[in-house]
Protein backbone atom coordinates (compact mmCIF):
# COMPACT_ATOMS: atom_id res chain seq x y z
CA UNK A 1 0.00 0.00 0.00
CA UNK A 2 1.21 3.27 -1.28
CA UNK A 3 0.37 6.55 0.52
CA UNK A 4 0.57 9.43 -1.38
CA UNK A 5 2.68 12.28 -0.68
CA UNK A 6 1.02 15.30 1.65
CA UNK A 7 2.15 18.79 1.40
CA UNK A 8 2.70 21.49 3.98
CA UNK A 9 4.70 24.27 5.04
CA UNK A 10 6.73 24.73 8.62
CA UNK A 11 7.75 28.59 8.91
CA UNK A 12 7.48 29.46 5.34
CA UNK A 13 9.60 26.32 4.37
CA UNK A 14 8.28 23.44 1.64
CA UNK A 15 7.20 20.32 3.63
CA UNK A 16 6.54 16.83 1.88
CA UNK A 17 5.95 13.36 4.13
CA UNK A 18 4.12 10.27 3.85
CA UNK A 19 3.31 7.80 6.82
CA UNK A 20 6.85 6.51 6.96
CA UNK A 21 9.23 9.83 5.53
CA UNK A 22 9.07 13.68 5.76
CA UNK A 23 11.37 16.03 4.03
CA UNK A 24 11.86 19.30 4.47
CA UNK A 25 13.60 22.26 2.55
CA UNK A 26 14.93 25.21 4.08
CA UNK A 27 16.47 28.81 3.17
CA UNK A 28 19.76 26.97 1.71
CA UNK A 29 17.64 25.15 -0.94
CA UNK A 30 18.63 21.66 0.46
CA UNK A 31 16.35 19.22 1.47
CA UNK A 32 16.69 17.43 4.69
CA UNK A 33 15.03 14.67 6.69
CA UNK A 34 13.11 15.71 9.24
CA UNK A 35 10.63 13.91 12.04
CA UNK A 36 8.02 11.82 10.72
CA UNK A 37 6.14 12.77 13.91
CA UNK A 38 6.73 16.34 13.89
CA UNK A 39 4.66 16.61 10.12
CA UNK A 40 2.23 15.24 11.11
CA UNK A 41 1.42 16.99 14.12
CA UNK A 42 3.12 20.53 13.69
CA UNK A 43 3.11 21.67 10.59
CA UNK A 44 0.63 23.48 8.64
CA UNK A 45 -1.58 20.89 6.19
CA UNK A 46 -1.80 22.63 2.54
CA UNK A 47 -3.36 21.21 -0.60
CA UNK A 48 -1.18 20.37 -3.36
CA UNK A 49 -2.21 23.34 -5.54
CA UNK A 50 -1.83 25.69 -2.95
CA UNK A 51 1.37 24.77 -2.02
CA UNK A 52 3.23 24.95 -5.54
CA UNK A 53 1.76 28.24 -5.60
CA UNK A 54 3.42 29.35 -2.13
CA UNK A 55 6.56 27.71 -3.04
CA UNK A 56 6.62 27.51 -6.96
CA UNK A 57 10.30 25.73 -8.50
CA UNK A 58 12.16 23.58 -5.28
CA UNK A 59 14.87 21.87 -5.45
CA UNK A 60 14.50 18.54 -6.15
CA UNK A 61 14.21 16.20 -3.84
CA UNK A 62 17.03 13.92 -2.71
CA UNK A 63 17.02 10.38 -4.96
CA UNK A 64 16.67 8.49 -1.88
CA UNK A 65 13.41 10.47 -1.06
CA UNK A 66 10.26 8.52 -0.74
CA UNK A 67 11.90 5.36 -2.63
CA UNK A 68 9.21 2.68 -2.37
CA UNK A 69 10.30 -1.05 -0.94
CA UNK A 70 10.32 -2.41 2.21
CA UNK A 71 11.42 -0.17 5.92
CA UNK A 72 11.85 -1.28 8.87
CA UNK A 73 8.85 -0.98 11.41
CA UNK A 74 11.18 0.76 13.96
CA UNK A 75 11.70 3.43 11.99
Amino acid sequence: MTTAIRYAHDDSFAVRFKDYEAWACYADGEWRAISVAEAHCKHALLTEPVYWRMFGDLPPLPDHAFADGWRSPLV
